[in-house]
């Protein structure tokens, strides 16, 4: 069996990874960290598609199994197939729009009634699918989005953040997590920070949709050591701070990082 591949445009892509790895599966996988289209949330639309095309393109040629880990290049896809725009790629193709539907019918119950505050980076967070996808499958939440491309940047680079700066907590979004009762963390790297904004707002409910893509990979590979081949493009971040991070992430000493 060929490996698995999660592509994303940063680190983000790695608490999807982990959320695998942490049930046995995808044992064997390659992350690629996409830096050279960061940030791809502010790029336009016809930029995002040529991206799809270029990782399915990629993908097709070492992995039979996709895991677009990145929430716009899964909302940009999604799209190009409901126009039909379809492209030849892998076997299997799981995105997060994929794993935001099965978050949504899976906690509907939670979710029933509540202020529920999307938040993603400029691209998700101006799109309707996801919304759209909370209606279809909740009674009753009350639905807000909020950008927080800031956020996204300053964990996709390393760069440190704080409770008090108001370039990433910005008032707007400040505002949008205390009318909030469950904050969904619509970008891959909010989850490496969701410790941070479980103390600052304690009465918010944070949830992942990328821990509900174990359910939807199918079965895969899960004996012997764990091994991951990391590649990364653009000059954003050295490559070694990135398999560096993964190392501690993932928290896996037996693993082989390549």
């Amino acid at each position: 069996m060929r490996p698995v591949f999660i592509a994303d445009t940063c680190i983000g892509g790695l608490s999807v990874l982990k959320s695998l790895w942490d049930v046995g599966r995808a044992a064997d996988a390659i992350f690629m960290a996409d830096y050279e289209v960061n940030p791809l949330g502010q790029k336009s639309d016809s930029a995002i598609a040529r991206v799809v095309g270029r990782w399915l393109e990629l993908v097709r040629k070492e992995s039979d199994m996709l895991v677009v880990a990145c929430n716009t290049l899964s909302i940009r896809y999604h799209q190009l197939l409901g126009a039909d725009q379809r492209q030849s790629g892998p076997g299997q193709v799981v995105s997060m729009v994929d794993c935001f539907r099965a978050m949504a019918e899976r906690e509907a119950d939670r979710l029933a009634d509540r202020n529920v505050l999307i938040i993603g980076t400029q691209f998700t967070a101006s799109q309707a699918l996801y919304p759209d996808l909370l209606n279809a499958a909740v009674s009753g939440a009350r639905v807000a989005t909020v950008d927080a491309t800031e956020l996204e940047r300053r964990i996709a680079r390393f760069e440190a953040w704080s409770s008090t700066d108001d370039s990433v907590l910005t008032s707007e979004l400040r505002r949008a997590l205390d009318k909030t009762d469950v904050a969904i963390l619509a970008c891959t790297c909010f989850p490496m920070a969701k410790t941070e904004l479980q103390s600052l707002y304690p009465r918010v409910e944070f949830l992942d949709p990328g821990a509900h893509c174990p359910a939807l990979l199918g079965e895969s590979e899960t004996a012997g050591r764990r091994s991951l081949a990391i590649r990364v493009t653009g000059n954003a971040v050295p490559p070694d701070h990135v398999t560096e991070f993964a190392k501690s992430y993932l928290d896996d000493a037996s693993a082989v990082f390549g």
